[in-house]
């Protein structure tokens, strides 16, 4: 019975209509880019990173707000015995009362009833207490400098994710670029093998009729073979390439991407001229606002090491309640405290720490100078890149239109018995060329762009 049931549900999933279909996404750049912010699993760990900074900025600040602790004890004595008094033959001590306060009296007037003239034993009980003890800070430097300092790694880690997105949207505008690039490619090798292909038979009717040789035909065949494996590696790229943003949109590897996006229209669209028209401003860069709240962290660190030398004040309030005492118990049921704990020598190390705080702030300031001439050189050379590679892809995509009328001329000769083989073969290969040249110069476009983009903060 459950074979046959078995063998049932294998037909029907065998059944087109039955069968499990495999999901496609299809996206448009933007879409990409924003469904890589929300699920790409890198960016959850650096968003986890803002969490903990949250925590410890808690930690921080919980530090200075009232702390309060219980504890409750037992202590069994075992039966032990205290003796008080002077011995058999030893002498009353001379006691001057006029150097006792109250509550000495109190308690030598204590041990004299309870000893009389000899002496007396005393056991001790068990006892147990419960004790409640809250304790408040209330002056400490470095606690008020470590609540800012705690409230900048905060921002450090908000800017971090911000530039952790940042650097996914590039890595995907740029895998979507290759895979536009890449189903171009494909587009115009199949474009080419129709082509091919359309005179590889004309070639052969003109070989039946005498008009063309063998080798024409051989010299057009191994052309089409070539053009066959240059698309299974194409074909092989476009695999690899929706493989790598599938990782970087953090999608399983069951889920199939369409690329909704056209070649020609998102280069249409590029709009070289505004981008190079505006200005750039190094304090708009991610890594520039980085380097400043780092700067504010070290400044924050060298005010900590600066309070080292203020003192600390902390109050104090316990309340001790008996459950079982002895006879002789002394310790009092509340009690408040006042502590203050006042630095006074520690042999030049407070100095040393401030010195070394001074010097790293310095050395900071430093590097964050360095990193922005650094970048004003960086816009200058994207720049001049761009221009570049604008110009370079304007010439290419003049050169396809002159490389295919000149195929074109050649088909039309070769056709007519004017032109051989090699002549069209060779045409071929040059609107090949041409058209390759083009989609790397339009890939050096895009790119140069790209990276102008992220410099000023465009992406």
């Amino acid at each position: 019975m459950r074979r046959r049931f078995f063998l049932l549900g294998f037909l029907i999933a065998a059944i087109p209509g039955f069968a499990q279909e495999t999901s496609v996404l299809k996206l448009n750049m933007q879409e990409a880019q924003d469904y890589a912010v929300e699920h790409n699993k890198s960016l959850k760990n650096v968003r986890t990173d803002v969490a903990i900074a949250k925590q410890k900025l808690w930690q921080t600040v919980s530090q200075g707000l009232p702390q309060a602790s219980a504890t409750i004890d037992y202590t069994n004595y075992f039966n032990y015995q205290i003796e008080f008094g002077l011995g058999g033959d030893s002498e009353t001590p001379t006691i001057d009362y006029t150097l006792l306060d109250a509550g000495d009296l109190q308690i030598l007037s204590f041990l004299q009833q309870s000893m009389g003239s000899g002496s007396t034993t005393i056991t001790m009980k068990n006892s147990s207490s419960a004790k409640l003890q809250v304790s408040q800070l209330i002056f400490n430097g470095q606690y008020f400098t470590g609540i800012n300092l705690a409230k900048i790694g905060q921002l450090l880690a908000d800017l971090n994710v911000v530039k952790s997105e940042i650097d996914i949207r590039e890595s995907v505008i740029s895998t979507y670029y290759t895979g536009l690039l890449t189903a171009k490619s494909l587009e115009i090798i199949d474009a080419n093998l129709e082509n091919l292909n359309q005179t590889l038979i004309k070639t052969k009717a003109m070989l039946e009729v005498g008009i063309a040789e063998e080798t024409d035909v051989d010299q057009i065949v191994m052309s089409v073979t070539m053009l066959e494996n240059t698309r299974r590696a194409l074909l092989r790229n476009i695999e690899l390439n929706n493989n790598i943003m599938k990782f970087q949109l953090g999608l399983d590897s069951d889920v199939e991407i369409e690329l909704t996006e056209d070649f020609d229209n998102v280069l249409a669209n590029v709009n070289v001229a505004d981008l190079l028209v505006n200005k750039f401003s190094p304090s708009d860069n991610i890594t520039i606002q980085m380097m400043e709240k780092q700067e504010e962290m070290t400044a924050k660190l060298l005010e900590m090491e600066k309070w080292t030398y203020a003192p600390s004040i902390v109050g104090v309030y316990s309340h001790n309640e008996k459950l079982v005492t002895t006879d002789f118990d002394m310790n009092p049921k509340n009690l408040v405290s006042l502590n203050m704990s006042i630095p006074i020598f520690s042999s030049g190390l407070r100095n040393a720490k401030v010195e070394q705080k001074k010097l790293e702030l310095y050395q900071l300031q430093n590097s964050k100078e360095i990193v922005t001439d650094q970048l004003i050189m960086q816009e200058k050379q994207l720049r001049y890149n761009l221009t570049s590679a604008l110009e370079q892809y304007q010439s290419q995509k003049e050169n396809i239109k002159l490389a295919q009328k000149i195929y074109n001329n050649t088909e039309l000769r070769f056709q007519q018995g004017i032109a051989s083989s090699f002549d069209l073969i060779q045409a071929n290969s040059n609107l090949l060329q041409a058209e390759n040249n083009y989609i790397s110069s339009a890939m050096e476009l895009l790119q140069a762009k790209l990276k102008l983009d992220k410099l000023m903060s465009k992406i």
